[in-house]
C-alpha cells in the first residue's frame, strides 16, 4: 500500500486519541493549522483526547500555560509528560534524596512534589531533558554513576523538534554520560507503553479503540506498536517517508502529511 492508497475507515472508529506535542501538533512556539478545530471536532463527537510529551524540560504547570496560550482546551487530566511516571517510580519506592538533571521549571516541580533535590549523598540520579545543564553538573552526575548510584531518566528522545531544525535532547546528555561512565539509564517515558496503558485502565477502555499520533518511529509509533494501539505517523517532525520506509521494526498503521490533515481523514 502507498501514502496515497491508505484506507482511514479504521481511524474513524477510535474513541480514543492520544496526541503528541512537539513535532505533531506544534513546533516550538507555532500551532500547526488545523489543531483547534480538530480538537474541537473530536470532543463534540465525545472523543477522548490525551496530550503526550518527552519532553521533561517544562513542568506541566508550564505546559498547561503554552497549550492555553494555544487556545487548546486541556485539563491536568489530559496532559501525560514523561515526568509523571519517573515520579510515580520513586513516590513508590520511597525515594526522596534526587540528583536531577533538569530545568529550573522541572525542579520545581519535584520539589512540589515532596523531593529533596541535592548533590550530596544522592539516593538516585533523575536525568531530563536539562536545556540549563552545565558542566559541573555533568561532572557531578559522572562522578555518581561511577559510584554505581541508581540512574533513570524521564525519555532519551536524541533531538527536539524546533521551528528551524532540532536541538539535542535528553538522549544526547545521556550519550555523554555513557562515554564517560558506560551507563545507560532506566527509562520511563516513550516509548515505555505504560504511559499510554495507565490512562486506559483509568478509564476501563481496551488498546484497540484508541490511537497513537506522533512524529517519531523510535518513541510514539513504538510505544503504540509497544501497547496494542492503532499507530499514526505525522510528518511534520522527524520523521519522513524515508525513514518509514527504510523502518522494519516500527511501521506506523497510518501516515499523515501533518495534523492538518487528520480533520477531513475522520469526519
Amino acid at each position: 500500500m502507498t501514502f496515497l492508497e491508505q484506507d482511514f475507515s479504521e481511524l474513524r472508529q477510535k474513541k480514543v486519541f492520544f496526541f503528541d506535542l512537539d513535532g505533531t501538533l506544534y513546533l516550538g512556539e507555532k500551532l500547526f493549522d488545523g489543531v483547534l478545530d480538530l480538537i474541537e471536532l473530536l470532543k463534540d463527537r465525545g472523543k477522548k483526547v490525551f496530550y503526550l510529551s518527552n519532553n521533561s524540560s517544562s513542568s506541566t504547570k508550564d505546559y498547561i500555560l503554552k497549550l492555553k496560550k494555544f487556545n487548546l482546551p486541556v485539563s491536568n487530566e489530559e496532559i501525560i509528560l514523561s515526568q509523571h511516571p519517573t515520579i510515580n517510580y520513586l513516590h513508590k519506592n520511597k525515594i526522596t534524596r534526587i540528583f536531577l538533571l533538569g530545568t529550573s521549571s522541572l525542579r520545581q516541580e519535584f520539589i512540589e512534589e515532596g523531593f529533596i533535590l541535592t548533590d550530596k549523598n544522592p539516593e538516585i540520579v533523575v536525568l531530563a531533558f536539562d536545556k540549563e545543564l552545565t558542566y559541573d553538573r555533568l561532572e557531578k552526575a559522572s562522578r555518581f554513576l561511577q559510584k554505581g548510584i541508581p540512574y533513570i531518566a524521564t525519555h532519551l528522545d536524541n533531538k527536539c523538534p524546533v521551528e528551524n531544525g532540532y536541538i539535542p535532547d535528553a538522549g544526547g546528555i545521556a550519550a555523554l554520560l555513557y562515554k564517560t561512565t558506560e551507563r545507560l539509564p532506566r527509562v520511563f517515558g516513550k516509548p515505555n507503553k505504560e504511559m499510554l496503558l495507565f490512562k486506559l485502565e483509568q478509564l476501563n477502555l481496551p488498546p484497540n479503540i484508541a490511537v497513537m499520533v506522533g512524529d517519531r518511529l523510535y518513541t510514539d509509533i513504538k510505544m503504540g506498536i509497544s501497547a496494542g494501539i492503532t499507530t499514526c505517523c505525522v510528518l511534520s517532525g522527524e520523521t519522513d517517508l524515508e525513514m518509514i520506509h527504510q523502518s522494519d521494526e516500527f511501521t506506523p498503521d497510518f501516515i499523515i502529511e501533518g495534523i492538518w490533515s487528520l480533520s477531513d481523514i475522520i469526519f
